[in-house]
């Protein structure tokens, strides 16, 4: 297995050096050559397997044994997954009504970003560790990716990461599982804007192509298909507990921010397997619009009860044109270079191909959600994240007007309600609380405040830099 840019520009390349990277040297976002085929008949032999088991079967085939060795590879996942608070790893609640949610949060910064981070810390670990090399990892985060990529990399020796969240526009739990880490290779920086101004500079750094080679830059965000790959397995994963006979679709509810998850189904669905999606967003989203008009204009974005959403231009988009296009990377490019022109044009041809599996749903607002979690509460004592309310509002709605049609479904649960507390006393009801989530309010923080008017870019350019500079001094 091969990887090529979705702009066109790069082919040919190996797993391993997807992993050690972040964007394609043409600023593209990289994708397998070809996609694999699971038959009917195999994916039936696969519903019995353990989650590390059905991991393994998948990642093999986007792994060469000249990149990791599969006995390698077993070992890989099998610690990675070991770090979940629960043995099955992903857990199927199955609620009043028919509603079922997937619960992909039983990781280390209970989020679901830990099913793919874990493995990734663990791939960083098992090259750089064969070459000796150091990297260092960039992070743009909305606030789960960056407490998930800090607990799979915190005091790895060759590895230091630098995470830039938005000050104000977490929840309080999720900064302070980022700002009270104090590992050495841990920096935490606080940016005074957005999500989607925070990825302009990680954009432009990852745009010098020599920079990046010079200081051995790389990002685990979804915009790394390393982290793509692992989530296909929750996928498939969450199907077979299901639907173990596979013998009808499935619709999978995705609360949507970036597009890595709805990316990593898409690629399940090419594979083989029978699900559609819907991505439940917030207002802040452009894709609703998008799907009605064709069309992504951009404005100002506003901060709500669920602040993973509260991104405009969900990066992994690329990605998903470029598959809906059959591999049109000229196309691609096309599209890609009226984005910072703030107003896209996406071909009709793409556009249906994308309404072929994908429904947008977007939530009123707060109020929905708050009345959301209040319902789930009620009906099944049973509470959820801001985020997994979203995709659960879209289920009730559904359910209400008598329009689910007997079609499986299915929400994926994108992290704990711990982490949500504001959200849930908002909502009214019981706040379910941890010793371990207590505890991060009274451990000291270490943090660099990034404020408007500061070039954000040359800031971190020096930190990189100065990353480089002991690492040298000190061999």
């Amino acid at each position: 297995m091969k990887y090529h840019s979705t702009r066109g520009g790069v082919t040919g390349v190996s797993f391993k050096d997807v992993v050690l990277s972040g964007y394609a040297s043409d600023r593209g976002m990289f994708l397998p050559e070809t996609f694999p085929r699971v038959p009917v008949d195999t994916l039936k032999t696969w519903a019995d397997l353990s989650y590390v088991e059905l991991a393994y079967e998948i990642c093999s085939l986007y792994i060469s044994d000249q990149d990791i060795p599969s006995s390698d590879l077993k070992g890989i996942l099998e610690k990675s997954f070991s770090t979940f608070s629960i043995p099955e790893v992903v857990h199927i609640a199955e609620l009043s009504e028919g509603l079922n949610i997937s619960e992909l949060y039983h990781g280390r910064s209970l989020a679901f970003k830990d099913l793919a981070m874990s493995c990734m810390g663990n791939f960083y670990n098992y090259f750089l560790s064969q070459s000796r090399q150091h990297m260092t990892l960039l992070v743009c985060t909305s606030g789960d990716t960056g407490s998930s990529a800090i607990e799979a990399v915190r005091g790895f020796e060759f590895v230091d990461i630098i995470v830039i969240l938005p000050r104000g526009r977490c929840t309080e739990i999720q900064e302070r599982q980022m700002t009270t880490v104090l590992d050495k290779n841990v920096h935490v920086y606080r940016a005074d804007g957005t999500s989607d101004d925070i990825d302009v500079t990680v954009r432009e750094l990852f745009d010098d192509t020599a920079y990046v080679k010079k200081h051995h830059l790389a990002s685990p965000s979804s915009l790394n298909f390393g982290r793509i790959v692992i989530q296909i397995v929750h996928f498939f994963f969450t199907y077979l507990k299901l639907c173990p006979n596979v013998h009808e679709e499935v619709e999978v509810i995705i609360p949507t921010g970036a597009g890595g998850n709805v990316t990593a189904g898409l690629i399940a669905r090419t594979m083989g397997l029978p699900v559609r999606f819907v991505c439940a967003v917030n207002h802040n989203n452009v894709m609703s619009h998008m799907m009605e008009t064709g069309k992504c204009q951009f404005g100002s974005i506003q901060v709500t009860l669920s602040p993973a959403m509260d991104i405009q231009f969900g990066y992994n988009l690329e990605r998903i044109w470029h598959m809906c296009s059959n591999g049109d990377s000229a196309t691609v490019k096309e599209i890609m270079s009226q984005v910072d022109q703030n107003e896209v044009n996406i071909p009709p041809s793409i556009l249906n191909a994308m309404k072929s599996a994908i429904e947008v749903y977007v939530v009123s607002g707060d109020e929905e959600i708050k009345a959301t979690i209040r319902r789930c509460w009620t009906e099944n004592e049973y509470n959820i994240c801001p985020h997994t309310a979203v995709g659960v509002s879209y289920w009730y709605s559904q359910h209400d007007r008598g329009l689910t049609n007997g079609v499986p479904s299915v929400v994926l649960a994108t992290a704990s309600p711990l982490k949500f507390p504001e959200a849930i006393k908002a909502s009214g009801v019981p706040v379910p609380a941890s010793d371990n989530i207590q505890s991060l309010f009274s451990k000291p923080t270490h943090y660099v405040d990034l404020e408007l008017g500061q070039n954000w870019t040359e800031i971190i350019k020096a930190k990189i830099e100065n990353i480089t500079a002991s690492l040298k001094q000190a061999v």
